[in-house]
């Protein structure tokens, strides 16, 4: 087990050189865990690794010896002796080897004073050694004894006496500075030590230990240090001697302490002199001065007074009480007072009180610091100076003084309250004077100067400390009798309204306590002779008061729990009532503060308790000396405006439960005092006054009208007179404040009175005040007191009536006027800025006013919301506004927006609580549509803002009781939706709020249950928490989220609109909008984009509108993108629609077709589609067949142009290449065949397309273009698709060999084909198949003119061996063979031309083919077709093709058929069809056999003849075939002898043609005699033969078959002959 330990300690060590100093913690306390569980094998292996490896770093070392340190603190017990010795030596070592370093040096200090604790013994012996004779000790020797003597005491007290006789010879002769500080402050901790034994010499081991124990050396020791080393010049050695002598002088015998006492003290204040008062002197003094008291030292008196004069100069200085070295300073000299208290406290006392007359400040605050500190800490030494003192600190209290020197005494006096100084007199003038100074105005808002003094106190900090104070001594039981009552007279004192909090906080805690103790000296001790306040002045004062509750510190929660406390005393009847109010009030100030308390509703709750309160009391004659003490209020100057206000309302409040008062006159002394000028006063007692009328209607209406019409102050015609005389009295505000009073009296009048009266009192005093008032000459000059007195005089009418309206309906006259009224007002007001409250209030009083009934219609009120969002929308937010928005009202401006944007939605959530329907929330909606788009960020929010609360408030109010279609929610939802994902991301969230309303009110119509729908909901929810960025990622995933909660719960009536209304969104100015509409669109088409197929028309046509408009080319893709997933769902019906655009196609109709083809699915769909359409569809309008050379003149129809333009965006798309290849074959016949039927055809008059134009960009006027555009076009679709498909060579071909040129012209268009055909098999022989199968199946059913190409192309084919190969070859034949008997003589041309090309690509196949050849071939012939030598040629060619390399037995069963086929063109005008002919015959000669019975035979001997003649005729062509024929034709009939005659002739360069006959002649007469006649006949037959030299010819043959009569039979002969032929 240890050799693991050990092996993983060496590996942890190991790591130590790898590490940075994170590592090595983590390595160190690894070794610390492992050490406490197996402490000698760690500290062994330690111990080890130090001493091997001497070149470790200084990193490396202290981690190791740190963490054998914290093992030995832990498991010193379990450490062998042997251990120890050899972890004692390593630290040695590591400690004063050269080279060591501080870092590794404090390490190996530290492990032996850890050692110590056990091996004293050996660590001190080891440490000793280093005291050689004549050697100066190692400087971290002399530090380990130093800190052993600290935190071993025990351990080191025994040696230190020996180590001091040691270190004295060192000590004497030692001359370097730094290593003198070394040895000081080891003599200071060694004499430090001492004294820490002695004081705890009960708990020491060895009792006998004294400070005369270690007299000797420390005598000789302070001599040393104080003689030799202080009394230099300063030095840096001067605060460590210092600092040891503090401990060394409190171990020196008394005798001499007395001798060297006034050396001593006179060195410590010159040095402190010197040194600027430091921490360190101070703190030996007061050690000296401590030892000095303790023994009575005689000589000390002395130097009392040079000791007093200095620390009293020292603790007048000033304080950086950022510095621990200064504030230490400072608490020593207070020590050092201290400790002279018990024996010179007369002496001190006297001086300190004389110091107070000192007119210095510094001086009196540094005196009155040291009295504070006195009096707290040795209060039993001076309690008899008490009076003394207070008699002596009185003077101070003028409040001349500075706010530090305030502060002090402040202090003082606190402290001489809890000591109970106070007792004996002038208690009252010192809590005065706290009182005073917590009423100083203090300034908030004043900027600290940042060369303010640090211990300079402000009148904030004044004000704090004496509050604390007062807290202070109301908590001291010694101070209750000069407190009570002294403080209730100074609550009415206005001079201390300042200080109200605190002195209503003070009255509170101490009427608490004295109840809780039950004090009968408790008592409210009013009389007449006392400034004691009545119980309803404290009420009224204390009521005012909590007005502004946190205004003075929060004077208002302090005045209701004063009030608490005094509720018995103000009146009995009250206890119960405001035990239960006066807390909920001051819980409801504790939760709001003084920008969130709303302060309307405040005043109410306390006119409310107010209220209650006269209630409880119930005594009138009590209530009335209430109104009494209020009046008196009026009159004071204290008040702030919002507290005279305030004031009004209680008067109206009070005097409301005073019935049987004439209250006149106090109406007419409040109206009087009105500061017409201040808004809160003015409203204050418009309040009053309603409040009057509810008791005191006619009185109060008769004291209006004698405000109104007074003269009792001027001899004048009516009050405003009066006022007009008076400069200060603004007219308008006054005005202000009499209408207010009308408002106020219809709002709180008897519903009687005021049904009645509203008419014929108030209502025409208000409107004559907007005739005259508003509606003047110059708008301009109009005061805006009295525009928005007037507007809220209508408000509280419009309140008044429709409280009333709510229980008993009436109609209102005056509801049109007054609403106009308030839509001037507000259309008068500046545009884009808000400097005044006049449209909030107008439109909170129209708020009212649509409540009630009265003459209005859906007109005016459309043009009165619109008058109202034009008005608010448009105004530029305050951070923006320059007019105003300064920082002195920023806040306001602010307040004023919040309030006006609240107005505009209370009122548009009235007018739709008006007609709460979908029709009546789709007209105000109308309204918003504009504003939710604007480009301007605060107008849009505006807009949602609104729109949120309207759908709220509409889903609140919402109470469907059937199921209902709801048509226009779907328009809703798409204009929200884009909104959802704005830059702005509170839009952001109020437009999905706003969504998750609108779906919420679906389902209701629905008739659902929410919670059906709770996980979409739920969906939408999470949407909106997670949004916290605008990254575009991130927006396209919540766009996405959100149309899928969409679509899954959108019905599908309302698809359409939901699309509809988000295209608008598509051209939407914000990029993040627009991208979330077409997110939008996209997601719902591709969720329900089956559902569209009836609507698909008109999507298309207004997408293709609103692509002209989209700004952003990501939006356009993403709407492209839109309708390709829309043609996935609904492919024949968006491509049927796509073809009913016009052509040319225009750019956006382009980019659609190219969209399409950019999906691999979407592409292949439509391709087929538009391919279909194609092979349906006949591309030219008059069907006819012609043939190869005719011209044409037809019209393309337009559904298969527009299809032929569409193919050509889709083909030329990059993106569409795979979907090309995939559809090459069909693509490719599709084209080809419609090639076909474009060659010379006319275009329609308009759609003409620019065949130039590679991007495909049509014009769409009337153009003149030649036939061949069409066509051209067809060509480059066709070039377009190989280049696509990769066949680059197949064009390269038909370039170089002119094979397109030839595809355009229509008589040379069957030989582009075949070159065409012929590059495909060289270069696309992989497609073939393919092509070969579309073309199969279009070739039956396709037009005349387009079986043309097909033939040319399978025909060309079939002359490849490759085709073969593919296995084409029988669907070619079999399609040719099929076509052969077409009407188109041009396409049996091409068909016949393609079987012979079999021959060459198929030889091995004729066989199989034979029959049907054979049989198509003599068809042909027999069909009457002679006459179409081009065709009869091919024919004839291509059973010369056939013959050749079929078999004879194959051939045999055709001869017949054959030859009489053949026979009629013997005698063809056209030399190449005659020679072709007799090529046929020659091919059938093989078939034959010498025989003369065989009808082939037979058939030789016929046109053995025709051969002869035509051999030698004109054509050379026909020549050379009758040559060959000839040949083997003799070879089959004649001798030998004949076949050599005929060959010998043949075989000349130069034939001669007579010889030959008359030599062939003698031959044929030798061999066939019987024959000889038939010769002559046919000869005969030839003497008409068209041709003269065939005509000479058979003269010449016949003349040569006449020279040799003798060797012809006799016809009895040649019959007997014939009968011998056997058929």
């Amino acid at each position: 087990m240890n050799s693991s330990v050990e092996l993983f300690s060496v590996a942890l060590l190991n790591l130590t050189a790898e590490e940075d100093e994170y590592g090595h913690e983590k390595i160190s306390n690894t070794l610390h865990t492992l050490g406490c569980y197996h402490p000698e094998t760690v500290l062994k292996s330690c111990h080890d690794y130090l001493s091997k490896h001497t070149t470790l770093t200084i990193p490396q070392g202290v981690v190791i010896l740190d963490s054998m340190t914290k093992i030995i603190k832990d498991t010193i017990d379990q450490i062998s002796q042997a251990l120890a010795q050899k972890v004692i030596s390593v630290a040695t070592l590591w400690m004063t080897f050269t080279g060591a370093q501080v870092d590794s040096q404090e390490a190996a200090c530290n492990l032996l004073v850890a050692m110590s604790f056990r091996f004293i013994n050996e660590v001190v012996q080891l440490t000793m050694e280093n005291f050689k004779q004549g050697h100066l000790p190692h400087v971290y020797m002399v530090k380990t004894l130093s800190k052993m003597s600290i935190q071993n005491v025990s351990g080191m007290l025994p040696f230190l006496k020996s180590i001091m006789e040691t270190m004295i010879p060192v000590l004497i002769g030692m001359k370097d500075d730094d290593l003198k500080l070394v040895f000081a402050s080891a003599m200071g901790s060694f004499s430090k030590s001492i004294l820490i034994y002695l004081e705890k010499k009960e708990k020491a081991f060895d009792p006998t230990f004294t400070k005369k124990t270690f007299s000797t050396e420390i005598n000789i020791i302070y001599s040393l240090l104080f003689k030799m080393w202080l009394e230099k010049e300063q030095s840096k050695l001067n605060i460590p001697t210092v600092e040891a002598l503090g401990y060394i002088s409190s171990l020196l015998p008394k005798d001499r302490l007395e001798e060297e006492l006034p050396k001593l003290i006179r060195s410590l204040l010159s040095f402190s002199k010197k040194q600027g008062g430091h921490c360190s002197i101070t703190e030996c003094l007061y050690r000296v001065l401590d030892i000095a008291t303790e023994m009575k030292c005689l000589k000390l008196k002395t130097q009392v007074d040079s000791v007093l004069n200095n620390l009293h100069q020292q603790i007048c200085l000033s304080v950086d009480f950022s510095n621990q070295l200064a504030m230490k300073n400072h608490s020593e000299i207070l020590r050092c007072f201290t400790v002279l208290v018990p024996v010179y406290t007369d002496s001190l006392i006297n001086f300190l009180l004389a110091k107070l007359e000192n007119t210095d400040q510094q001086v009196r605050v540094g005196t009155l610091s040291v009295l504070r500190h006195l009096i707290s800490s040795t209060s039993p030494h001076i309690e008899q100076k008490a009076a003394q003192i207070v008699a002596a600190i009185k003077p101070t209290l003028l409040d001349k003084s500075s706010n530090q020197e305030k502060k002090i005494i402040a202090q003082v006096i606190c402290a001489m309250a809890q000591q109970g100084y106070l007792e004996q007199g002038g208690g009252k003038l010192m809590v005065e004077f706290l009182i005073r100074q917590c009423a100083t105005p203090v300034h908030s808002g004043t900027p600290v100067s940042s060369d303010q003094h640090p211990d300079q106190v402000t009148d904030e900090d004044l004000v704090t400390i004496c509050e604390t104070v007062m807290f202070m001594i109301t908590n001291t039981v010694k101070m209750e009798d000069i407190l009570w009552p002294f403080l209730l007279e100074c609550v009415t004192m206005t001079q201390y309204t300042q200080a109200l909090t605190t002195i209503c906080n003070c009255l509170a805690q101490l009427g608490k306590r004295k109840l809780q103790t039950g004090n009968e000296s408790f008592s409210y001790p009013y009389n007449e002779e006392t400034n004691i306040p009545k119980a309803q002045a404290l009420l009224a004062r204390l009521l005012i008061a909590c007005c502004c509750p946190y205004q003075g510190g929060g004077r208002g929660a302090a005045a209701l729990r004063l009030l608490q406390v005094l509720s018995f005393y103000i009146h009995p009847a009250t206890v119960t009532g405001w035990g239960e109010e006066l807390p909920s009030l001051a819980d409801h100030l504790l939760e709001n503060s003084e920008e969130s308390l709303p302060q309307q509703e405040w005043e109410k709750k306390l006119l409310l308790f107010l209220s209650r309160s006269l209630n409880y009391i119930g005594d009138e004659e009590w209530t009335g000396k209430l109104s009494d003490e209020m009046c008196k209020q009026i009159h004071t100057d204290h008040h702030s405006p919002q507290e005279k206000g305030f004031l009004y309302k209680s008067l109206g409040t009070v005097l409301h439960h005073v019935p049987s008062k004439n209250i006149k006159e106090e109406l007419h002394q409040m109206l009087l005092n009105v500061q017409h000028s201040e808004s809160a006063e003015r409203e204050g007692a418009a309040a009053a006054i309603g409040f009057c009328a509810m008791t005191h209607y006619d009185d109060t209406l008769s004291a209006l009208e004698e405000f109104a019409n007074s003269n009792s102050l001027k001899n004048t015609s009516n009050f405003f007179n009066i006022l007009r005389d008076k400069p200060e009295v603004d007219l308008d505000k006054v005005k202000s404040t009499l209408v207010l009073c009308y408002g106020n009296m219809a709002l709180y009048s008897p519903e009687e009175l005021i049904l009645s009266r509203i008419e014929s009192h108030i209502l025409p005093a208000v409107v004559n005040q907007f005739i005259t008032g508003v509606q003047g000459i110059k708008s301009e000059s109009k005061d805006l007191t009295l525009k928005v007195s007037l507007i809220k005089t209508v408000t509280l009418i419009a309140r008044s009536l429709q409280s009333i309206h709510q229980r008993v309906p009436f109609h209102f006259s005056g509801k049109r006027q007054l609403l106009k009224y308030m839509q001037d007002l507000i259309e008068a007001e500046v545009p884009q800025v808000l400097l005044s409250p006049v449209r909030h209030l107008a439109m909170s009083a129209c708020m009212y006013l649509v409540q009630l009934h009265g003459d209005s219609n859906q007109e005016d009120t459309l043009q009165f919301i619109q008058t109202c969002l034009v008005s608010t929308f448009s105004l530029a937010p305050s951070e923006l506004n320059k007019v105003k928005a300064t920082d002195s009202n920023i806040k306001e401006i602010a307040t004023l927006y919040k309030q006006t944007m609240t107005a505009l939605q209370d009122l548009l959530k009235q007018i739709l609580l008006q007609d709460l329907s979908p029709d009546g929330l789709q007209s105000i909606f109308t309204q918003l549509e504009e504003w939710i788009m604007s480009t301007k960020d605060y107008v849009r929010e505006r807009a949602m803002i609104t729109t949120f609360k309207l759908l709220n408030c509409y889903l609140e109010m919402l109470n469907v009781k059937n199921v209902l279609p709801l048509n226009n929610m779907g328009t809703l939802i798409g204009r929200v939706m884009p909104r959802c994902v704005d830059p702005s991301p509170s839009i952001g969230q109020l437009a999905m709020d706003s969504l998750h309303i609108i779906l919420s009110i679906q389902f209701s119509y629905e008739g659902t249950n929410l919670h059906q729908h709770q996980e979409q909901l739920d969906i939408l929810n999470s949407v909106r928490e997670q949004f916290v960025n605008i990254d575009h990622l991130v927006l396209f995933q919540r766009a996405s989220r959100i149309t899928e909660v969409i679509s899954n719960t959108l019905p599908h009536d309302q698809l359409g609109n939901v699309l509809f209304a988000a295209f608008k969104g598509l051209t939407d100015h914000q990029p993040n909008c627009s991208s979330a509409a077409a997110v939008f669109l996209k997601t719902i088409i591709k969720r329900r984009g089956s559902e569209l197929r009836d609507q698909v028309s008109e999507i298309l046509n207004l997408l293709r509108v609103q692509l002209q408009s989209v700004p952003s080319e990501a939006v356009k893709f993403s709407v492209l993108r839109s309708i390709a997933i829309l043609t996935s769902h609904n492919t024949p019906t968006v491509v049927s629609c796509l073809l009913t655009f016009p052509v040319p196609l225009d750019k956006y109709v382009s980019d659609i077709w190219r969209t399409l083809a950019e999906e691999p699915e979407c592409s292949m769909n439509t391709m087929k589609e538009l391919l279909n359409i194609l092979n349906k569809q006949l591309p030219t309008g008059e069907r006819k067949t012609y043939s190869i050379t005719e011209n044409l003149n037809q019209y393309s129809t337009l559904e298969s142009l527009a299809a032929v333009c569409a193919l050509y965006e889709m083909i030329t798309t990059p993106e569409s290449r795979e979907t090309v290849i995939k559809l090459f074959p069909q693509l490719f016949s599709t084209l080809l065949i419609h090639h076909s039927s474009s060659i010379n055809v006319r275009l329609p008059k308009v759609f003409v397309p620019h065949h130039e134009s590679k991007q495909r960009d049509f014009s769409a006027e009337p153009q003149s273009l030649s036939s061949k555009d069409v066509c051209v076009n067809c060509v480059e679709m066709l070039t377009d698709l190989l280049n696509m498909s990769n066949n680059h060579l197949v064009v390269h071909f038909m370039q170089e060999n002119g094979g397109w040129d030839q595809m355009m012209d229509l008589r040379k268009s069957h030989r582009g084909v075949i070159l065409l055909a012929k590059a495909m098999v060289r270069y696309a022989a992989s497609s073939l198949t393919g092509i070969v199968v579309q073309l199969s199946a279009l070739i039956l059913t396709v037009e005349e003119c387009q079986k043309v190409t097909v033939a040319a192309f399978f025909g060309e084919l079939l002359k490849s061996p490759q085709t073969s190969q593919l296995q084409l070859t029988d669907t070619l034949m079999n399609r040719l063979l099929r076509c052969l008997y077409s009407s188109s003589s041009v396409v049996q041309f091409l068909c016949v031309r393609g079987m012979s090309n079999v021959t060459t690509g198929a030889p091995h196949r004729i066989e199989k083919y034979s029959r049907p050849v054979l049989c198509a071939m003599t068809g042909l012939m027999e069909t009457g077709e002679n006459d179409n030598e081009l065709l009869m040629f091919e024919v004839l060619l291509c059973l010369t093709k056939h013959l050749e390399q079929l078999r004879p037995n194959t051939i045999r069963p055709f001869v017949l058929k054959i030859i009489t086929g053949i026979e009629p063109f013997f005698e063809a005008k056209c030399d190449k069809v005659r020679a072709e002919a007799f090529s046929v015959l020659g091919c059938l000669v093989k078939c034959g056999c010498k025989d003369p019975r065989t009808y082939f035979y037979q058939q030789i001997h016929s046109h053995l003849v025709c051969l002869l003649l035509h051999l030698g005729g004109n054509s050379k062509e026909v020549s050379r075939s009758c040559t060959s024929t000839l040949r083997l034709a003799i070879a089959l009939i004649a001798s030998a002898d004949t076949y050599s005659k005929v060959e010998k002739h043949l075989g000349e360069v130069t034939l001669n043609y007579t010889g030959f006959l008359k030599d062939i002649s003698k031959q044929l007469i030798k061999d066939v005699p019987d024959r000889i006649h038939t010769y002559v006949t046919d000869c005969i037959s030839f003497f008409t033969n068209p041709q003269e030299q065939i005509r000479a010819n058979a003269v010449t043959l016949s003349a040569f078959f006449f020279q040799h009569p003798e060797e012809h039979l006799k016809p009895a002969q040649r019959i007997t002959w014939w009968k011998k032929y056997k058929y």
